[in-house]
């Protein structure tokens, strides 16, 4: 085995499995087929065998084939725009012209068939008129100018009788009488006078199966009146001559259909030995139905179809129904006239009293058409030039997208045209201008986010983590920022003796990287001064007044931040041994302690918020917390939450707190931020949200 071996195999599994399911089924038909026709010529049994199997799997593949073809041309001919356009602008010019010329062609094919029955019936009408003005001439030739013998005088001499195309009957009281120029054969010698028959007429009627000729004069006779029938057999010598100015022409016996128009009976087949067609006009069998049909007649043939004299000459096949009476009763006689002949015969006939106009109006027609196809060349070809310029500046966008999508941001779409084309290659341009920007700003982005992520790991380091154990005493905080830093604080800091705690709640104005500084800032001054003012004091002496602290902080914040940045702050120190609680409030909302008895007190006693003003005094407060007691300090962004344009409000709050008063700190602080998940719902969160809970045990 060859190496090539191998990798054709590769090749020939990869190229299958990319192809659908019925290009797959297309593929395995086509082998089964050309396996059974490749054993059908070693084997003529084996090819009678599989001619069934054959026959099958072909008309199985043929939809499939159709449909893979469709999908061929959409998804490779017609992917690109530009062939899109062509073929639309081909179809939006070609189908209206298509349509257009269908139904001229109709239309004139009609208007040839019309006329040509009607050149056909004419010529039958013309050679009933002439046989109506030879009967009334060779009537009055057979008396000579006199009256006859039973008007008195000598009878003249008759002539000797002719045999002539036409025979001539004579009434003789109410029967046909044979005169000198009757024929020997003449059917209607004997027969009485059909009551419908009146003076003058001339047309056609069938007799006994046949068709004739027939024509009716009462001539006067010096004050008598002789009534003379001429007749002349309608066969395919009668009418050849005629026909051949027209083509061929068929006189056929029909029936009669539901509206009233004769069909043929029978198929008549006509032979173009030039072409080597057949045509055949007729559907309908011979129906020997005596009451519907009771007249029939053999069909006359005459003439013939010349052959085409150039590419559009098609032969023109037309009938129409025949005014044929049954002589012995009246009645008319369903029969048909077809005649075949060409557009060129038609348009000779047509123009043949003109003197040559004719070939002026074929000039002028095919100048006119001539000039609307080249209209309509030219229309094509400016849509094709139009289709051109688009599917070129689609081209240059889709080469542009291409480019942006490698990464090669700095290519840009040469701009050539100052129509909309043009201007969507600028917006292209400004387009990819605007990425690298965006793009810029997206990394830009990135490393903020990235500083902000590290900013909010510090913050969360400040925050205190390890559980706080003092004796009979249990505290719990929690934070939700608003962003991705928060501007409220909050800390616990244990005395060194084990047995105290600084409790610290703040909220800093405004949101973002300044407030988060801020708090930094809080958070470290309020560790600085408060563990040296504890660390300053005996174990036995009073604790450290939250008030003297808040005022070093607010010197502290004043001094360095600007006017407008400032905070709100509960500062206070717990003593486990007293169960003694000493507080100060700068501006903070006022926390709240829920006692075991239901009585509520609010923490305000304090002064205003941190750097805010200089030189403030602030004042504070002592309660005594008995078991039970649980301590609720909260930041404004627990309350001021809204929903239907209504805050949630202290009142909620403390409801909710007082409600699930007993379960654990932990549950109880998330417990109460899902609930103002809930109450905000999709909104987004408006401000940081931080909960401090302390329960006395």
């Amino acid at each position: 085995m060859s190496p090539a071996t191998p990798q054709l195999g590769t090749r020939f599994r990869a190229w299958y499995k990319r192809q659908s399911r019925i290009g797959r089924i297309s593929f395995v038909l086509s082998v089964i087929i050309l396996v059974m026709v490749l054993i059908g010529r070693l084997s003529h049994t084996a090819e009678l065998v599989f001619i069934g199997p054959i026959i099958l799997c072909v008309l199985v593949l043929s939809p499939l084939l159709i449909i893979l073809l469709y999908r061929w041309v959409t998804n490779r001919l017609l992917w690109k725009v530009r062939n899109r356009l062509i073929v639309t602008y081909a179809l939006m010019s070609l189908a209206p012209v298509v349509l257009c010329l269908t139904l001229f062609g109709i239309a004139m094919y009609v208007f040839a068939g019309q006329f040509a029955t009607n050149s056909a019936q004419t010529l039958l009408h013309e050679a009933a008129t002439q046989l109506l003005d030879e009967t009334a001439g060779l009537a009055l030739l057979s008396t000579g100018g006199h009256e006859p013998a039973a008007a008195g005088g000598h009878e003249p001499a008759e002539p000797a009788p002719t045999r002539l195309p036409m025979s001539l009957a004579v009434l003789k009281g109410d029967t046909f009488q044979a005169s000198p120029h009757s024929a020997a054969d003449n059917p209607f010698i004997g027969q009485p006078l059909p009551s419908w028959l009146e003076n003058g007429y001339h047309g056609m009627v069938e007799f006994k199966g046949h068709l004739y000729l027939a024509a009716f004069a009462i001539i006067p006779q010096g004050g008598r009146t002789m009534s003379v029938l001429g007749t002349r057999p309608l066969t395919h010598s009668t009418i050849d001559d005629r026909a051949r100015t027209l083509g061929r022409i068929l006189l056929l016996p029909g029936w009669m259909g539901k509206n009233g128009k004769a069909r043929p009976q029978g198929n008549i087949t006509i032979t173009d030995d030039k072409n080597n067609t057949n045509i055949t006009i007729g559907s309908k069998p011979d129906i020997p139905d005596p009451e519907n049909n009771p007249y029939k007649f053999e069909h006359i043939d005459a003439g013939a179809l010349p052959p085409r004299t150039h590419l559009f000459d098609p032969p023109v096949v037309f009938s129409a129904p025949l005014n044929i009476t049954a002589f012995d009763t009246g009645d008319r006689v369903r029969g048909i006239v077809a005649v075949f002949s060409r557009p060129s015969i038609l348009y000779g006939l047509l123009f043949s009293t003109t003197n040559g106009l004719g070939t002026v109006v074929r000039v002028i027609l095919i100048s006119i058409a001539i000039f609307f196809a080249l209209l309509e060349l030219f229309a094509l070809l400016m849509a094709a030039g139009l289709s051109r310029t688009i599917t070129n500046s689609v081209a240059e966008l889709y080469r542009g997208t291409r480019e942006i999508d490698a990464g090669h941001l700095e290519h840009r779409i040469v701009i050539k045209r100052k129509d909309q084309l043009g201007a969507l290659a600028t917006s292209f341009n400004g387009m990819t201008a605007s990425i690298v920007d965006l793009l810029a700003q997206q990394r830009e982005k990135e490393r903020l986010l990235s500083e902000l992520s590290i900013a909010r790991e510090v913050q969360a380091n400040l925050f205190p983590h390890s559980p706080v154990a003092l004796p009979g005493f249990e505290i719990h905080a929690v934070c939700q920022p608003a962003r991705t830093v928060s501007g409220d604080y909050f800390d616990f800091i244990v005395g060194r003796l084990g047995n105290d705690l600084c409790l610290a709640l703040g909220d800093i104005s405004g949101k973002g990287i300044s407030a988060a500084l801020l708090m930094a800032s809080l958070h470290s001054a309020v560790r600085a001064f408060g563990l040296s003012t504890t660390n300053g004091v005996s174990a036995e002496a009073t604790h450290p007044s939250p008030a003297k602290l808040l005022e070093l902080l607010n010197k502290h914040i004043y001094g360095s931040t600007p006017p407008e940045k400032y905070a709100t702050l509960f500062l206070a120190y717990y003593d486990s041994a007293s169960r003694k609680l000493t507080y100060s409030n700068a501006g903070h909302l006022a926390p709240i302690l829920l006692s075991t008895d239901g009585t509520v007190k609010h923490l305000d006693c304090g002064g205003p918020p941190v750097g805010l003003f200089n030189g403030l005094d602030y004042c504070e407060d002592s309660i005594e917390m008995k078991s039970g007691d649980l301590l609720m300090a909260f930041s404004d962004g627990l309350t001021e939450p809204e929903h239907d344009e209504e805050q949630f409000g202290e009142d909620r709050l403390f409801d909710y707190i007082r409600e699930h008063n007993a379960e654990p700190l932990p549950t109880l602080a998330t417990g109460t931020l899902h609930r103002l998940q809930e109450w905000i719902g999709n909104h987004e969160q408006p401000d940081d949200m931080t909960l401090l809970l302390a329960r006395q045990l």
